[in-house]
C-alpha cells in the first residue's frame, strides 16, 4: 500500500480516479444503450405482431447490458492489478459457451420463428393452392402452428446439447410422465380430440359466424385446443373445444336473408306482394353476385293484433344475408312511402270520460208566520 501513499500522491490519485472513471463511463454507456435501444424501430419491425414482442425486446437489451457489464468488470479488475487471465483461461471457454451458446440459439430460434410467421402470413401460395376450399384459412393457421412447434422442438434439442444433456433418456421419461399426465389432463385431451373432429367434419372455419352455446361471433382464431370468437361489440370469447357440443353456423354453404314487415289491415295485400317483389329485384340489381336465387315473397305469415305480417326470403352467399336484409329494408321503406302503404306501430289510446254532474241547489224557505 505504500506505493499509493507516496509524497506526490500520484499513485493514490490513480488508485482513486481510475475505478471511479471506469464506473462512470460504464453507467453512461449503459444509460445510452437503454435510451438508444428504446428508440430503435428495427427491433419493433422485426418482432411486430409477436405475442411476446416486449419480452423478447427486453431480453435482448438485458443480454447486451450483461456483455457490457462483463467487459467493464474485467477493466476494473485490471485497475486493481488483479490478473483475470487465469480465471478466463480456466473457465473462459466454458463460460463463453454457456453464455453465448444458448443466447445465440435462442436468438436464431426467435428470428426464424418471426421470419416464418411473417413470410407465411404474406404468402398467397396456400390461398391459390386451396382457393376452392372454404377451410383454407383454418388449415393455413394450423399448418403455421405445426411448423412453429416443430421448429421449437428442434431448437429445444439444440439447447439440451449445449448443456450436454442426452435427450434419449429424457424422451423416455417424458413418455412415462406423459402417460400419467394424460390421465390427469383428460379435459385437455378431450379438447384436442373434439378439435380434430371439428376439422375432419368441417363444422366451421375461420371467418364463419357461429353460435356456440350462449356465445355468438366470428371465428377469429382456431387451434386444436380452443376456439376464439369475436362478438359484434368487440368482445373476445375463448371457448375450449371440449365444451363445444352444439354449433349453429350462419355462414355455411349459403345463407338466407329474411325480411318481415307488417302492413295495415286496410292495405291491398296483393299490391303489397307486388311491391315486395319489386324491392327484391332492385336489391338483386344493386348487389350483383351476392344473391344466389330469386326472392320468394311468402305472402301473409300471420294476422297479428295491430298488423298483417308479410315475409320475403332471399338465398344469398354465405355471410351476405345481413347486408341484403339491410339494403332491402331501405328499399321497402322508400317504396311504401311512395305508394302510401302504412306500416302500423303499436299505439295506446286513452279514453277520457267527462262526467257532467249538476249540483242540486237546495233552497231553504223561511217558516211561514201565521
Amino acid at each position: 500500500m505504500e506505493r499509493y501513499f507516496n509524497l506526490d500522491g500520484s499513485q493514490f490519485w490513480r488508485f482513486m480516479t481510475g475505478p471511479a472513471l471506469t464506473a462512470l463511463i460504464w453507467f453512461a454507456l449503459d444509460y445510452a444503450l437503454k435510451k438508444l435501444y428504446g428508440k430503435l424501430s428495427i427491433v419493433d419491425k422485426i418482432f411486430s405482431g409477436h405475442a411476446r414482442a416486449k419480452s423478447i425486446k427486453s431480453a435482448i437489451l438485458a443480454a447486451l447490458r450483461l456483455i457490457l457489464g462483463i467487459y467493464f468488470i474485467l477493466i476494473l479488475l485490471d485497475h486493481f492489478s488483479i490478473d483475470s487471465k487465469p480465471l478466463i483461461n480456466m473457465h473462459g471457454d466454458r463460460l463463453w459457451r454457456i453464455l453465448t451458446g444458448p443466447i445465440l440459439t435462442v436468438a436464431i430460434w426467435i428470428a426464424l420463428d418471426c421470419s416464418i410467421r411473417k413470410l407465411y402470413e404474406k404468402s398467397s401460395f396456400i390461398e391459390r393452392l386451396f382457393s376452392r376450399y372454404s377451410r383454407v384459412k383454418t388449415f393455413k393457421g394450423l399448418l403455421l402452428q405445426a411448423g412453429r412447434a416443430l421448429l421449437g422442438i428442434y431448437f429445444a434439442f439444440i439447447m439440451l446439447d449445449h448443456f450436454n444433456i442426452d435427450p434419449k433418456p429424457l424422451l423416455a421419461g417424458i413418455g412415462v410422465v406423459g402417460l400419467g399426465l394424460s390421465l390427469a389432463a383428460q379435459n385437455i385431451l378431450r379438447d384436442f380430440i373434439n378439435g380434430l373432429f371439428i376439422i375432419i367434419e368441417d363444422q366451421f372455419n375461420i371467418g364463419d359466424w357461429v353460435t356456440i352455446g350462449d356465445f355468438s361471433g366470428t371465428v377469429e382464431h382456431f387451434t386444436m385446443r380452443a376456439t376464439r370468437l369475436r362478438a359484434s361489440d368487440g368482445r373476445l370469447f375463448i371457448i375450449p373445444n371440449g365444451n363445444i357440443s352444439e354449433i349453429a353456423n350462419s355462414t355455411k354453404d349459403f345463407a338466407l336473408a329474411l325480411v318481415e314487415v307488417g302492413v295495415s289491415y286496410r292495405s291491398d295485400v296483393r299490391k303489397v306482394m307486388e311491391i315486395l317483389d319489386e324491392c327484391a329485384c332492385e336489391t338483386a340489381a344493386a348487389m350483383p353476385g351476392v344473391i344466389v336465387e330469386e326472392a320468394k315473397v311468402l305472402g301473409i305469415l300471420a294476422f297479428r293484433e295491430n298488423d298483417v305480417l308479410m315475409r320475403v326470403t332471399v338465398k344469398t352467399m354465405p355471410g351476405e344475408q345481413w347486408a341484403v336484409e339491410r339494403a332491402m329494408r331501405i328499399i321497402i321503406k322508400e317504396k311504401f312511402d311512395k305508394f302510401g302503404i302504412d306500416i302500423p306501430f303499436k299505439q295506446v289510446v286513452i279514453h277520457q270520460s267527462m262526467k257532467s254532474s249538476s249540483d242540486a241547489a237546495i233552497t231553504t224557505m223561511p217558516p211561514t208566520i201565521p
